[in-house]
């Protein structure tokens, strides 16, 4: 067995910009009243992609997630479905009745009439905030001496950038760059895909001898890439599943 060296490197609460359609979920035994729903008349459900670890961690958290095969979760077969947090918000700003799902650290947020939302929490067992999780930088293999040296970074000096917008893992500290030569390639969830890209581009001032690109599709996405090869690096804010942990470090 291989020894993991675990990187969740930030904790991410999960905003619900107006409140997710799903069909035979389990009714809370109370319900609240949402101010200015009932007008909005028939609402149209927007959400991610199967693939997509907002989703499926959404889907776990909230307890809809689907027995049968071949389907991921109960969401309703009539959501509008859209592959990135961008196009969660430009599908609900279009459409006084939508209503979708991001995370909390979504650039734009603002643009969403929010709703509900929760809280993002240090601790992934407060009971407090429940929608809470991970993000994940998972690899194959050994890291290069530039991709070890962008790991530091990230949790050292790094934290202030993560600070803004989630919950760090640690203090943000002084950071000196072996100044290694290289490039990464870093892909995945579009979720972690803003901030890993802001500290992506930080990291090269620091070091102007790195190149790292950073392209977005889904969780599922960025962790088969890590494990052929196609990533270095996969983003991930989902769990890793059984076989994922057993083919990647993260």
């Amino acid at each position: 067995m291989k020894m993991r060296k675990k990187a969740a490197f930030l904790l991410a609460g999960i905003a619900m910009a107006g409140l997710i359609g799903c069909g035979n979920v389990k009714q809370p035994e109370k319900s609240t009243s949402v101010e200015g729903l009932r007008e909005l008349g028939k609402i149209t459900v927007v959400s991610r992609e199967e693939g997509s670890g907002t989703r499926g961690t959404f889907a776990q958290l909230l307890d809809f997630q689907s027995k049968e095969e071949g389907r991921a979760d109960l969401t309703t077969e009539d959501a509008i479905i859209t592959e990135s947090s961008e196009g969660v918000i430009d599908l609900v700003e279009s459409d006084s009745a939508g209503i979708g799902y991001l995370s909390m650290g979504t650039r734009n947020l603002d643009k969403v009439k929010v709703l509900s939302v929760n809280g993002i929490s240090a601790d992934v067992n407060d009971s407090k905030y429940p929608l809470t999780r991970g993000f994940y930088l998972a690899y194959s293999g050994k890291l290069s001496e530039l991709e070890q040296d962008f790991m530091i970074y990230i949790h050292g000096a790094g934290q202030e950038i993560v600070g803004k917008s989630y919950a760090q893992i640690a203090k943000s500290s002084t950071f000196l760059s072996n100044q290694a030569k290289g490039t990464i390639v870093i892909g995945g969830s579009s979720s972690v895909y803003p901030l890993i890209k802001e500290l992506a581009e930080n990291y090269m001032k620091i070091n102007p001898n790195a190149e790292i690109t950073v392209k977005q599709s889904d969780s599922t996405d960025g962790l088969t890439g890590a494990m052929n090869g196609t990533y270095d690096l996969g983003m991930s804010s989902r769990e890793l599943k059984d076989y994922e942990k057993e083919l990647l470090d993260y």
